[in-house]
Order: C-alpha cells, then structure tokens, then sequence
C-alpha cells in the first residue's frame, strides 16, 4: 500500500513586482552638469547647531576677463567724452544765438512802439558793477514815458531796463573784438542809470551798445555799418583777454542790416 506523506508547503511570497512589472524600471542615471553643492550647517547664533543648508560655489571674473572689461570701459570713455563736450557746446551756442537774437529784436521792437531810442548794452572790460557782467551779459534799455527823447539823444541817459539782465549759458562769452567803440564798424558807447543786482538802486553806467531809432534802423555815427555781434565757446578774462585754451574756431556771429535793423545770423571770419 503505498501511502502518501503531505508536507504542508511554505506559503508562498507574493512578489509584488510580479504584480506590478512596470515597477522593475529602474531609472538610469542621469549625470547633472551642476554638482549638488556639500552641506554646511546654518548658525543661529555663535556656538548653535542650526539647519543644513547647501553649500553654493563662488565664481567670479578672472583678472583676464577683468582687465578686458576695464580697457573697454576706458575705450569708451576717451572716444565718448569728446562727442559728449561738443554736444554740450553747441546746445550753448546755440542757446545763446537765441538769447542775442531775442534781446535785439526786443530794442527794435521797443523802439518802433515807443517812437524812442533803444538799445542793447554789452559790458565790456570797463565795467565797474562786477566782473561776473563782463563780455557774458546784456540788457535792453530805452526812455522812461516821462523821459523826453528823439532819434538824436545818443547822449541821454537810458533810464528803463525793459528786460531783466540776460546772462549767456556756461562756457560762452561775446568776443571782445566787437565790444569796442573805437572804429566806424564797432558799437556806440551808451549811457544809462539802470539797476544792476544785487544792487536796488539805479547806476550810472557806460558800455559798448546797439542803438535802434524810432523807424527801426541802426543809428550809426559813422559811415560804415555796425560789424555787429560775435561769440564764441570760451572764457574772457576781466581785462578782456580770452583763454588761449578758448575754441576759437567755435564761435557765432549775428550781423544786422543798417536800415531796418534786421538781424543775419551768419558764421563770420575768424576773429
């Protein structure tokens, strides 16, 4: 008879990737290019064990990388500031040509409306109200409406500033060759007793001017017509010197027509 033994079997493990086999992908390696920065830890204080933070790599330039970005710098700065100075002298010239211009169309005007003499007044190394007036400023006078005047009084006092006291832009002065008196194509010496700040009282002043009568035109001593009025990009000194490191090459000229006392801005000969 043949019998037989059962042994109970060992139950049997369920392998749950035999259940799921998708769960036998293992993901490969994957090499980063960055490498996941040491730990340090994060003190809260001195002698604290706080959090672990990562640790970040320094970088910076290297000295080559660095002495190439100073030397475009430096590049950059000698070929700009030149271009930015010449800019910076035209606006000026170019604001002052308004200014000249602004300042004779006013004494003509106000010669036509008033049926009086005005002018335009430029001081000149013999003022004696401040340096800071000299070959850099203007003003327009004419005749107070109790002031009796004709198209003869070149030798009357002007006692009405019509305009407050025009300061041209930094670094521009009129030229002293055209601030003179002494020549029939030069200016007329005028007189006046105007205010001149800081001071509040009239004074008694005379400088280099541009007359205009009554019918607009120029009143002219001599036979010639005034030469008119020029500036430049520069500096003039009290005795009426101009800095030799001037840009006298830089400069403007405003001529006007005798008659009818118009003016030409025009780029004169040198000085």
């Amino acid at each position: 008879m043949i019998s037989f033994i059962l042994i109970p079997a060992k139950p049997a493990k369920c392998d749950r990737l035999s259940v799921f086999p998708i769960l036998k992908f293992r993901i490969p390696h994957f090499a980063f290019p960055n490498k996941i920065p040491p730990f340090r830890p994060l003190l809260l204080y001195p002698g604290s064990v706080g959090a672990w933070r990562p640790l970040r790599e320094s970088s910076a330039f290297t000295l080559v990388e660095l002495m190439a970005v100073i030397g475009i710098i430096a590049l950059l700065a000698v070929v700009g500031v030149p271009a930015i100075k010449g800019l910076t002298g035209s606006g000026g010239r170019k604001q002052a040509l308004g200014q000249l211009v602004g300042a004779l169309e006013v004494a003509r005007n106000t010669a036509l409306s008033t049926g009086t003499n005005a002018a335009v007044i430029f001081p000149d190394s013999t003022f004696t109200s401040g340096d800071a007036y000299k070959y850099r400023s203007m003003a327009v006078v004419s005749y107070k409406d109790s002031t009796i005047a004709t198209n003869t009084n070149s030798t009357i006092p002007y006692d009405k500033l019509v305009t407050s006291w025009i300061v041209l832009p930094q670094g521009i002065s009129f030229l002293p060759n055209y601030l003179v008196t002494t020549t029939t194509t030069n200016m007329i010496s005028v007189t006046a007793s105007i205010q001149i700040p800081p001071k509040t009282n009239s004074t008694s002043i005379t400088c280099p001017g541009i007359i205009f009568q009554p019918d607009g035109g120029l009143l002219d001593v001599g036979t010639n017509s005034i030469a008119g009025v020029g500036f430049f990009e520069g500096t003039v000194d009290a005795s009426g010197k101009t800095n030799p490191t001037s840009k006298m090459t830089n400069f403007e000229t405003v001529r006007l027509t005798r008659y009818t006392g118009r003016t030409i801005p025009t780029l004169a000969p040198a000085p």
